[in-house]
């Protein structure tokens, strides 16, 4: 009876090594944060978004994508030349800015952990969301 105590005390000492290591390991993927700084140059009509690329290497999507979301929501014609977003009319940082934070809150986030470790994949007529982290599996909308 002895011994059985003895090894019972070490695999409970081996599981809690274990689960701290995990525990660690787990949130420190999916507690990395995005600071993503939009440049915008103004020039007549026209505002141009000139780091749509990097925003969209930063959050592992199409730079198609985003522009679409983006010239959606505001009810602004634009179109993508090269690396960039041509917006007709007037717009400001601030509300880019929001733009940006409203993609990632409904098409980069993860709503289970809140990682940011996703990609998008189309299922027949479905979109979702599908976390690298934690596995979950989102719908989302089609823009």
């Amino acid at each position: 009876m002895v011994v059985d105590m003895a090894k019972k005390d070490m695999y409970v000492r081996l599981l809690d090594t274990v689960l701290d290591r995990v525990a660690k390991s787990v949130t420190k993927s999916g507690d990395r944060e995005l600071v993503l700084r939009p440049v915008l140059i103004h020039g007549g009509r026209n505002v141009i978004l000139s780091n749509l690329k990097q925003i969209a290497e930063a959050l592992n999507r199409e730079p198609e994508h985003i522009a679409r979301f983006m010239l959606k929501e505001t009810g602004r014609a634009g179109a993508v030349e090269e690396d960039r977003l041509v917006i007709q009319g007037r717009i400001t940082p601030e509300e880019v800015r929001r733009l940006i934070e409203l993609y990632v809150k409904e098409f980069v986030k993860c709503p289970i952990c809140g990682g940011i470790d996703t990609r998008l994949v189309s299922e027949k007529k479905f979109r979702f969301v599908v976390c690298e982290v934690c596995g979950a599996k989102n719908p989302v909308r089609k823009i």
